[in-house]
């Protein structure tokens, strides 16, 4: 069994500890496997998926709460040691970010902010294992000047239908973006380039 590390940042608008009533109602609905309370901050820690659309759940918490808050949910990673680097790395691009800006935050969202000034930091930290991979690279700059054309990409790069599948599915799976969705494709196509 692979465990899967995942993390949700809240921050508090007035820059106070987070309310015991919301790191309540968030710990019931993600179960998580520690806390670490900060000045302004809360970081939930957990191992496993959750079927949670966190956009929709930050609004009830903010209403049922009447505070200002602003949530970070993270992708899966596959360690303690590589979460602990996003987390740190993550705090520092959401304290560029205003907060008023947004009241829930991803890696997309996050990407999308940063879009024109993607640093080599950024793209080594959200392209994960795959920054120096030139294969997934290739294939991922073959398929998006396809069109996000499967069969077309699949020709130009000489390999099966179902390789290409297989390579979107695993950049998928470490990165948190599906480069087959055309949203997501143009965060692919600046991070490579």
């Amino acid at each position: 069994m692979v465990i899967l590390y995942r993390y949700v940042i809240i921050e508090s608008k007035q820059h106070k500890p987070i309310d015991d009533d919301v790191i309540s109602l968030f710990s019931e609905l993600i179960s998580p496997s520690s806390i670490k309370n900060n000045s302004d901050h809360t970081i939930m820690f957990f191992e496993h998926d959750i079927d949670l659309a966190f956009e929709d759940v930050i609004l009830n918490v903010m209403s049922d709460t009447l505070t200002d808050l602003r949530v970070y949910a993270s992708h899966a990673v596959s360690s303690v040691q590589e979460r602990d680097i996003y987390v740190q790395a993550i705090q520092q691009y959401m304290d560029q970010i205003p907060f008023e800006k947004y009241y829930f935050l991803d890696d997309k969202i996050i990407i999308k902010h940063f879009i024109y000034r993607l640093s080599e930091d950024m793209k080594s930290l959200f392209l994960n294992k795959f920054y120096k991979d030139q294969v997934m690279i290739e294939t991922l700059k073959v398929y998006l000047e396809s069109n996000l054309n499967m069969v077309n990409a699949a020709k130009k790069l000489y390999i099966h239908r179902n390789t290409l599948i297989q390579r979107l599915d695993k950049f998928y799976q470490v990165t948190g973006l599906d480069a087959r969705l055309f949203s997501e494709a143009l965060l692919v196509y600046h991070l490579i380039h």
